[in-house]
């Protein structure tokens, strides 16, 4: 299918039939897999709805989207370097933005790359890190819409910059950032703006609209973490989430890791993933020392412990590759840095949850967890780097039942929603009104 060449296609809605002419959707991904996995889970749903759906990203995922039967376009950025300058490297927004621009600097040709990516799409989709392709669009008048893993609209209710729930100072925290990512533009793309003949941005303009409207926009995350703001509007949907979890099937599991399943008491999953940095190391090897002084089985994905310690017993077994959905369902109990699927992964199997965060989003979700009553409070290693003993204590709060009930009262409510389907319908309806 291509812009030359579309189809109509006809779906029941509301029992009576409905023309929607079929889409070409680009989505821009800068991030890491939780970035990136969604937004392909999402293009299988769209084509299997009739339309295309491609992902301009690193090519280190291109196998995880091509196995979707997803439409993989590369953008020349190192996957390794968004998760170490915007993650591990990441202390402040300051650093935040240095990242960023080294990553531009690292691929001068990015919006070049998106340029080609978006030419000819009917809906251009971009994450937080990648509100460049905003500006390609608008090079094209295509229209766009923004997805986010954490709060960026403001609300009262709560935030990346507060402890607190429900109050003005709540929504005060939210103060300055529209500022602080124009001022970023404007380093960043007007010197692009300018030579591509649109007016330069300034730090009074937006992105929430785009030629005289407000920009479809996503959270693909529960609405019981993250409740819709009523002041929002019907232009902003927090879905659910963007996943398939039962796309474990052709999952092997390692020799041993049944028995260790069935050797002694359900264990709790320790899931650091593959970010690198001297302080992650240090957290690792700390974790490792929390759970020997508490005596608690667990198996454990964390890549920096070194070789001599990653020894298989009878309380630790450790694991690489493996599908947190498929894994989820075996065990009691979960710890990890608290990005926003891992997270809901964990919450929709039932599982209490220990947060330690290495970022901003990923020390909300941990709040939340705990402000729902699904965990202990979480540890933030960018505050002050935790210990061992502090580690244990969180270890043993969390697998002392307190928190079971609510966890699995919470993962009834997951399981019985549908993040991609909500996700669909919308851009399907957003699309019917602008055509």
């Amino acid at each position: 299918m291509n812009s030359q060449n579309r189809q109509w296609f006809y779906r029941k809605n509301n029992e009576q039939e409905k023309a929607i002419k079929a889409m070409i959707i680009t989505a821009v991904a800068v991030g890491t897999r939780g970035d990136v996995n969604p937004l392909a889970d999402l293009g299988r749903e769209m084509i299997k709805r009739g339309h295309e759906f491609r992902i301009l990203t690193s090519e280190a995922f291109r196998p995880l989207i091509e196995k979707k039967g997803v439409a993989f376009l590369k953008l020349d950025t190192d996957a390794d370097h968004v998760m170490k300058y915007l993650v591990t490297d990441y202390k402040s927004d300051f650093d935040f933005m240095r990242g960023m621009f080294r990553l531009k600097k690292e691929n001068p040709e990015f919006m070049e790359q998106t340029m080609d990516a978006v030419q000819g799409s009917d809906l251009v989709m971009y994450g937080t890190c990648a509100a460049f392709a905003r500006h390609a669009a608008e090079y094209y008048r295509i229209p766009c819409a923004r997805l986010f893993y954490s709060p960026m609209d403001p609300t009262r209710q709560y935030s990346l910059y507060s402890n607190e729930y429900d109050s003005e100072k709540v929504l005060k925290s939210y103060s300055g950032r529209v500022t602080g990512m124009n001022f970023m533009t404007m380093l960043a793309l007007n010197k692009w703006r300018k030579s591509a003949g649109l007016p330069l941005w300034h730090l009074n303009d937006t992105y929430t609209e785009m030629n005289g409207r407000k920009v479809l926009t996503f959270y693909p995350t529960s609405p019981v973490l993250m409740p819709p703001d009523p002041s929002w509007g019907d232009h902003i949907h927090v879905t659910g989430y963007w996943y398939r979890p039962e796309d474990t099937e052709d999952y092997e599991e390692p020799e041993g890791l049944s028995g260790f399943l069935t050797s002694g008491d359900k264990p709790i999953f320790v899931a650091f993933g593959k970010a690198e940095s001297p302080e992650l190391a240090k957290l690792q090897v700390m974790m490792l020392q929390a759970l020997k002084m508490t005596g608690i089985r667990a198996i454990v994905q964390a890549f920096q412990i070194p070789e001599k310690e990653r020894v298989n017993t009878d309380q630790l077994y450790f694991i690489d590759e493996v599908p947190y959905a498929y894994i989820f369902e075996k065990v009691r109990a979960v710890v990890h840095h608290g990005g926003n699927t891992t997270n809901g992964l964990g919450l929709r199997a039932g599982l209490p949850t220990l947060v330690i965060a290495l970022a901003l989003d990923q020390y909300f979700y941990g709040r939340m967890d705990h402000h729902l009553g699904c965990g202990p409070e979480p540890l933030y290693i960018r505050k002050r780097m935790c210990t061992a003993q502090e580690i244990a204590a969180s270890l043993m709060e969390l697998v002392s039942g307190k928190y079971d009930q609510a966890a699995g009262s919470l993962s009834k409510i997951i399981r019985m929603e549908n993040g991609i389907e909500s996700a669909a319908k919308a851009i399907e309806e957003y699309y019917g009104q602008k055509r």
